[in-house]
């Protein structure tokens, strides 16, 4: 048996590398298929989850989506098979998932509830009637978050109808399967993963990404940053060194200059190395910079934040002002950094759904009561990125079915391409907005927060930035 620390890393590193990213072929699949009568009952590997009935206090959302003037079209023509791409959807349509459920004991504690959030909005659309008589059957595969195991899984729920998939986790995952995807012309929608990448609009025009891009959130703590530091400030920066990493540096650095922010340490850390960051810590807390942006990973989030505790301790008058990005921000991660995390700048799009001065806001009721309903009040609060992604999904095919052209899988990305929509727990003033290649990213705003270690909830500061919207 493992004991109960290593556990808590292999969790932590998992659930981290749900948003960072970003052995043989697995059968697990969740599946979930609304009835006519509007109950539910959601298939799962080894189990059968209980049924949900419709006789929930949740009340419909409203629905705030805007067709944007179509401005971008998908051409058909290159497709393996153009008819296929182009044909009706009627009576069912397949939306297909693929993230980690299985493998390592931490994938189920870390990706289950992404999982269920995504396939309870699912069975809340059904029952709501958000497509009219078009009844979503959603189905989850399991890739052992592999990127060798994601085409197979892909594969998988093509061979068994499969006409969107939504929500891929991982940038190495999607990125596996986005070729296929896109040779197929099977939209590849709302990867859960902040890369660059999903803005290659003309090369790959069937993918398209979730997450604020990580170098736009960047540039916003950029920006929060000379708000607080209006003089001037030095900053250091940390970062995981990979690609991930990489961005984030790249784009602070692109700013810094004009906002008066002079880098006067670089230090780096590999992805693989779990050890706490002491030399790193000790060369920054050396140059005594007024900020720290850094980008950890993993449980790296949680050595980083207390080497840097235990150096702020022996620093006698040295507090940076640290800035950790949003990777790390999860209740699981900040929780096991305890009062180390205290006091850290991140960012969020999303409202804080445990924050009791949230606690009646419709949406957040509605989602509260749903969970509830169906058991899983549980794990609510970080089971939101599922709900958040699948609700994106429907409202772009509810756009599409919306369309001149009806449903199908080109007017799906197509919709996907020509978006305006106000998403239902988005901080307010968020908005998702597309506009093929001149705006590829859905969403560029983020609300900067700091945290209350005792608390454990978040107070926003300044305003929702932006101004990084294409």
């Amino acid at each position: 048996m493992r004991r109960k620390s290593a556990r808590l890393l292999a969790v932590l590193t998992a659930g981290t590398m749900l948003i960072a990213a970003c052995s043989s072929d697995s059968d697990n699949t969740d599946s979930t298929t609304a009835a006519t009568t509007g109950e539910t009952t959601a298939a799962t590997t080894g189990e059968t989850t209980a049924a949900t009935t419709g006789d929930t206090t949740a009340e419909t959302v409203v629905e705030t989506t805007e067709p944007a003037a179509a401005g971008w079209a998908v051409n058909t023509d290159d497709c393996i098979d153009p008819a296929a791409a182009e044909e009706i959807i009627e009576g069912t349509i397949k939306i297909g998932s693929v993230m980690p459920l299985t493998g390592d004991s931490s994938a189920d504690e870390a990706f289950a509830p992404v999982k269920d959030g995504w396939l309870a909005y699912m069975d809340y659309a059904n029952e709501q009637g958000l497509l009219g008589d078009i009844t979503i059957e959603a189905s989850v595969e399991d890739d052992q978050y592999s990127k060798d195991l994601t085409p197979g899984a892909v594969s998988k729920g093509i061979d068994n109808g499969v006409q969107v998939f939504s929500g891929i986790i991982g940038s190495p995952n999607n990125l596996a399967v986005r070729d296929t995807l896109n040779e197929e012309c099977i939209p590849q929608l709302n990867n859960l993963t902040g890369s660059p990448e999903w803005g290659k609009v003309t090369e790959y025009p069937w993918t398209t990404g979730q997450l604020v891009p990580y170098g736009t959130e960047s540039k916003v703590y950029a920006k929060q940053i000379a708000e607080l530091y209006p003089d001037g400030a030095t900053v250091a920066l940390f970062y995981v060194n990979s690609e991930f990493g990489q961005v984030y540096a790249d784009a602070f650095k692109e700013l810094a200059g004009e906002y008066g922010l002079e880098i006067v340490d670089e230090q780096t850390i590999e992805a693989t190395d779990t050890a706490p960051p002491a030399s790193q810590i000790t060369s920054i807390a050396d140059k005594a910079p007024d900020v720290i942006m850094a980008v950890p990973l993993g449980i790296g989030c949680v050595t980083f934040l207390g080497a840097l505790a235990e150096k702020k301790a022996q620093s006698s008058g040295w507090t940076p002002a640290t800035f950790i990005t949003n990777t790390c921000a999860s209740s699981l991660i900040l929780s096991a950094a305890g009062a180390a995390a205290d006091g850290i700048y991140t960012s969020n799009n999303l409202i804080d759904i445990t924050d009791p001065a949230n606690a009646t806001v419709p949406a957040v009721v509605t989602y509260v009561d749903y969970m509830a309903s169906i058991g899983k009040s549980d794990i609510a609060s970080t089971a939101t990125a599922g709900w958040a992604m699948a609700e994106n999904t429907v409202a772009v095919i509810k756009q599409a079915m919306e369309s001149p052209e009806g449903l199908s899988r080109a007017s799906i990305i197509n919709a996907a391409r020509n978006f305006t929509y106000t998403p239902a727990l988005g901080r307010p003033g968020v908005e998702l907005k597309s506009l093929g290649e001149d705006d590829p990213f859905l969403a560029e705003s983020l609300q900067v927060l700091q945290y209350d270690a005792d608390a454990k909830t978040f107070t926003s500061i300044g305003e929702l930035i932006t101004e990084f919207e294409t």
